[in-house]
């Protein structure tokens, strides 16, 4: 498959697959394309696949982002696992010089994943940004990769994500908080301890990362 190949003026010469990966590239959800191509997720799925198993035996090493896009998430833990600190290094400058041309949700969502994973400070302006995201996965991706990060500076971005109004972007906000929050932390997370209307699972959350807190401030 050739680049030049995957645009709207070519859509004569488009097979089925392309027309789905490009409204995948649009940033279209799973649900969105699902509706637009009438057709089911899952078949939608297998056309964003084929494409990105196409584009993944094409691609030269400058397209690695594509490559590891493509993985599952085991095989994305045994790439990182095995690569040396440069090549770490050079995949780092990949996501920073190229991650807001990836339009999908759910391809940041696998970069917001890497980033966590890679625990690299450069790359925190993207999280600040997507923790605005409408995308809710996204938001609560944010908040699990702060907590692998555990930089100090980004303790106010989950402070203000435990007002998120949604239940699991809060529980994942308070649990990274443990490795980041401090005594001003400890009251926010109080609140939502005593909060009647709070879900089971963001109290247990708040109250671990309180215990912690509280446990480090006293040493």
């Amino acid at each position: 498959m050739k680049k030049i190949e995957l645009t709207w003026s070519n859509i004569k010469k488009l097979e089925e697959h392309h027309i789905t990966y490009l409204l995948y590239l649009e940033g279209r959800s799973i649900d969105e394309i699902s509706i637009i191509r009438r057709m089911p997720k899952e078949q939608v799925e297998r056309h964003i696949l084929e494409c990105k198993i196409g584009l993944s035996k094409k691609t030269s090493e400058e397209d690695l982002l594509i490559k590891i896009i493509s993985l599952n998430k085991e095989d994305r833990l045994e790439y990182l696992n095995r690569i040396s600190k440069s090549e770490k290094e050079a995949l780092v400058m990949e996501i920073y010089k190229r991650y807001i041309k990836f339009k999908n949700p759910e391809d940041r969502m696998i970069l917001i994943w890497l980033i966590g994973e890679l625990k690299d400070k450069r790359l925190l302006p993207f999280i600040r940004m997507e923790l605005r995201s409408k995308y809710v996965n996204l938001r609560r991706l944010c908040c699990s990769a702060l907590g692998k990060i555990k930089d100090v500076k980004t303790k106010d971005w989950l402070e203000e994500a435990l007002e998120d109004i949604n239940p699991q972007v809060r529980q994942y906000a308070a649990k990274a908080l443990e490795y980041v929050g401090d005594v001003e932390t400890i009251n926010k997370l109080r609140e939502i301890i005593v909060d009647k209307k709070e879900k089971d699972y963001v109290k247990k959350a708040a109250y671990n990362s309180l215990v912690s807190i509280e446990s480090k401030s006293a040493n």
